[in-house]
C-alpha cells in the first residue's frame, strides 16, 4: 500500500525542508501539500458576500495560497514527482488536524520554525499542536 503523506506548507524554509524530507522519507508515497490561509492575524475574516473590499482581500489571501502551492509544485518538479495540493482557510493547527481526521492520511511531515521561550509560549507552535493531537505519526523537520 502506498502511504499518503500530508505536508503542511507555507513556503517558509522549514516547510520547504519538510517537503524535501518527505520526498526522501517516502519516495513512493502520495504527497499531499496543504496550504492554510492563516486567519489568526487578520482583523476580520474576509467574506465575499460582505462587500467589494473584503472580496478583494479574499482574493489577496487566496492568491498567496496559490503562490505557496506553486512553490511546492516547483520543489516536486525538481524531484521529478507530482504532489496533490489542498488549501484551507482558518487557524493552521486546527485546519491541519481537521484535514487529517477527514481524509486518508498515513503520516505527517511538518517543518518547525524553531520558536523557543516566551515567543513559543505566546504564539504557540503549529508543529507542537499537530504532534500532540494527530491520530497518525508525525515527523517534525528542523
Amino acid at each position: 500500500m502506498v502511504p499518503r503523506v500530508l505536508v503542511p506548507f507555507d513556503d517558509s524554509k522549514p516547510a520547504a525542508d519538510a517537503l524535501e524530507y518527505a520526498f526522501d522519507l517516502f519516495p513512493d508515497g502520495d504527497i499531499v501539500v496543504l496550504t492554510v490561509v492563516d486567519t489568526t492575524s487578520l482583523p476580520f475574516v474576509p467574506n465575499a458576500a460582505d462587500d467589494a473590499r473584503s472580496s478583494d482581500d479574499a482574493r489577496t489571501f487566496l492568491g498567496e495560497a496559490t503562490d505557496h502551492r506553486n512553490a511546492a509544485e516547483t520543489i516536486a518538479d525538481e524531484h521529478g514527482t507530482a504532489v496533490e495540493t489542498r488549501t484551507r482557510i482558518g487557524i493552521p493547527a486546527q485546519e491541519i488536524l481537521e484535514y487529517i481526521e477527514r481524509n486518508p492520511v498515513d503520516h505527517v511531515v511538518i517543518g518547525s520554525h524553531g520558536r523557543s521561550g516566551v515567543v513559543r509560549i505566546l504564539l504557540g507552535s503549529v508543529a507542537e499542536v499537530v504532534v500532540r493531537h494527530s491520530p497518525v505519526p508525525v515527523t517534525v523537520v528542523r
